[in-house]
């Protein structure tokens, strides 16, 4: 076997070699609880280390979970009143200085999600308790207990953003990204009916997860250099 002929069964064997590497993932996790609302607080995370290997993807998780609290309606009105409420907490995320928080679309990776209760009533007409008593009992009158919701969105940053803003994503630092809960409750746009609340508690988490090509460790490819000289070196020989 001539030289020219080693050189493109060399050139496969190192080519295989690379499909031999696994992908890995790197994933961080930041909680928060016992909020009620706040306009904005900040997570902080790890950037990633390009000398780890080749990044593919940037994968942001967000879970919300709406606890407890409670909501009184009361029916001032003289006829009655039907429709839906909606009770617990709302969330989002967003940008900081540090990064960007864009799909490849360019739109957000993650908007606005509820966590919270939807239901139906009914309350009859005002039985004569009058304006800012919140009495809560039928027939003008409905006392909802919150439970536990929960709700979460993902999605994945556009590699255009990877290194925008002050950090970006990539580096040996870290980065901030802001979280925003506010608290909901809705009743339509029905008039005559007054409510009082008791808030929501609002818990939940950010997950940033790097999933990339990790850097063969050199024993690894010399164990394959060697095993594909030898290979070549008894062909020749035949």
């Amino acid at each position: 076997m001539t030289a020219k002929r080693f050189l493109p069964f060399l050139a496969a064997v190192v080519f295989a070699t690379g499909g031999l590497t696994n992908a890995a993932i790197i994933s961080q996790t930041q909680n928060f609880s016992g909020i009620i609302s706040v306009n904005s607080a900040s997570l902080n995370f790890n950037q990633f280390n390009l000398t780890l290997g080749t990044l593919q993807s940037i994968d942001i998780l967000f879970y919300l979970q709406a606890n407890g609290g409670a909501m009184i309606l009361d029916n001032d009105s003289n006829l009655p009143a039907s429709g839906v409420f909606q009770f617990g907490v709302t969330g989002s995320l967003f940008p900081t200085t540090d990064v960007e928080l864009f799909n490849s679309s360019y739109q957000s990776v993650i908007g606005w999600i509820g966590s919270y209760h939807s239901q139906a009533f009914t309350l009859g007409a005002d039985n004569g308790d009058g304006p800012h008593t919140y009495d809560p009992c039928a027939p003008d009158g409905l006392l909802y207990y919150g439970t536990t919701d929960s709700n979460s969105a993902s999605g994945f940053v556009g590699d255009v953003f990877w290194p925008h803003g002050i950090k970006g994503f990539l580096g040996t630092g870290t980065y901030d990204i802001k979280y925003s809960i506010t608290q909901l409750t809705d009743i339509g746009s029905i008039g005559g009916i007054q409510y009082a609340v008791n808030p929501a508690i609002a818990s939940g988490y950010v997950t940033v997860t790097y999933n990339y090509d990790p850097v063969p460790e050199p024993a690894t490819i010399t164990l394959f250099t060697v095993g594909a000289f030898a290979l070549l070196k008894r062909k020749s020989k035949k």
